[in-house]
């Protein structure tokens, strides 16, 4: 009787101890998923489940994820916004060129025609240039390609200071220049025949007058870099929402526009070279700069103080003598000489102590008028190797091939470059036509 018994104590207690290890077990998951809630906190607005079921992880919060603009969207938003900011500018700048265009219009509507008329004093005859100079070409200029590339680029800042910069570096805007050089004799005649042009102004019924009409290209075109200085103002206080390119492309024209226009106003001292009879001033090429130089002239033998003018063909020097400028000499690019130091450079004319004269002035315009100068010298030797390049690429060359006895060639002289006066015309000799188109370089460092 008392071993069954045994077997049943065993038994119990056997049973007892499975119990106390579930318990164990089941504290243990407990206390685990306790401290994974503690963990793994819930953001706000989420709600945890209970259950023991339920994955003891809180769910995440799903996110909608909004795609990345598109660089072009981007650049299109940021542009119109750039554009909104300088609106009222561009604006200006456009109708202020209409009425430009249409005032230069209506007053060579007004006055173009005198030179057609039977009333006409003798004085204003065969001085049609004299009076209007090149105002018909600015005119035509600014209606058939300035002021519709600004119509055109409305929308598109950037590509309007690009078409911009396009046509000052082609040349488009040097007729600013021309029309400058010419303003004296322009204004000369209109004080002289004051009473006759008041006369067609009383006639055509015209509010301004001549001299209002003619003096409008010189304030148009000093008017642009003010435009531009705003547009400038204007990106830079909104400088988050205005792209880099569209900063640099204003102050790269802004720039550009204030050095021709600087150009423009030096050229009217032209105007102030006297006893120059050798060539035509108004016939070098394009005016590039003018300066002032303390020149030591070894011909004269003697120091003076100089105005130094450099043009596309040549170099021409004067000395100051009050209010006008005495013409003392020239230097063709294909015949001149140079040698620099730091403080002065020293021009010849093809080889030392012919017209030798030393130029002095601060270093940096030492060195401005180095590159100028190399520039003018660099540019006449291009074109004179596209001119060869040109001759020996035709085809069939002798049958463009012309008879000796009948070919002239021009005599390379001191006054050769387009000067019409001074040139010798002669019959050429056995053997020497390669010899006139030879060309001799001096350049010093």
């Amino acid at each position: 009787m008392d071993e069954p018994k045994k077997d049943a104590d065993s038994s119990y207690s056997q049973s007892d101890t499975g119990l106390d290890a579930e318990r164990q077990v089941s504290e243990e998951v407990l206390q685990e998923r306790e401290q994974r809630t503690i963990v793994y906190k819930a953001p706000a607005g989420v709600s945890v489940s209970t259950d023991t079921h339920d994955d003891p992880l809180p769910p995440r919060k799903k996110v909608k994820k909004v795609p990345p603009k598109v660089p072009e969207e981007a650049e299109i938003e940021l542009r119109d916004k750039s554009d909104k900011c300088v609106h009222p500018i561009l604006e200006e700048l456009i109708k202020t060129e209409e009425a430009y265009v249409n005032n230069l219009f209506t007053g060579i509507e007004n006055y173009g025609n005198i030179f057609q008329r039977k009333d006409l004093p003798l004085g204003l005859r065969g001085k049609k240039y004299d009076l209007f100079g090149n105002i018909e070409q600015i005119a035509e200029f600014h209606r058939d390609e300035f002021l519709p590339m600004l119509q055109r680029n409305r929308r598109d800042l950037k590509r309007l200071f690009d078409e911009f910069l396009h046509f000052l570096d082609h040349n488009c805007f040097y007729g600013y220049v021309i029309f400058t050089m010419n303003k004296q004799k322009s204004l000369k005649l209109c004080d002289l025949y004051k009473n006759y042009f008041t006369n067609i102004r009383l006639e055509r019924d015209d509010k301004l007058g001549i001299n209002s009409f003619l003096v409008q290209p010189i304030q148009r075109m000093a008017r642009y870099p003010l435009l531009l200085t705003q547009f400038i103002n204007t990106f830079f206080k909104n400088r988050d929402i205005v792209m880099k390119p569209l900063i640099e492309s204003c102050c790269r024209l802004e720039k550009r526009l204030r050095s021709l226009l600087t150009t423009t106003n030096e050229s009217e001292i032209i105007n102030d070279i006297v006893d120059c009879h050798e060539f035509n001033v108004y016939y070098q090429g394009k005016f590039r700069k003018v300066n002032e130089f303390q020149v030591l002239d070894h011909k004269l033998k003697r120091s003076y103080r100089s105005k130094v003018f450099i043009f596309d063909k040549c170099i021409i020097y004067t000395e100051i003598k009050g209010k006008n400028l005495l013409f003392h000499g020239r230097y063709p690019c294909e015949h001149i000489g140079i040698s620099a130091k730091t403080k002065s450079f020293t021009l010849y004319y093809e080889r030392r102590k012919q017209q030798e004269c030393e130029f002095t002035a601060d270093p940096v315009q030492i060195a401005a008028w180095l590159d100028l100068i190399r520039d003018m010298i660099n540019n006449y030797a291009n074109e004179e190797r596209e001119k060869l390049q040109e001759r020996y690429s035709r085809e069939n060359d002798h049958l463009h091939r012309k008879a000796p006895s009948f070919s002239l060639y021009r005599d390379s002289n001191r006054f050769s470059s387009d000067s019409g006066i001074g040139n010798i015309w002669i019959m050429p000799k056995p053997d020497e036509d390669a010899i006139s188109n030879r060309t001799t370089w001096y350049a010093g460092t």
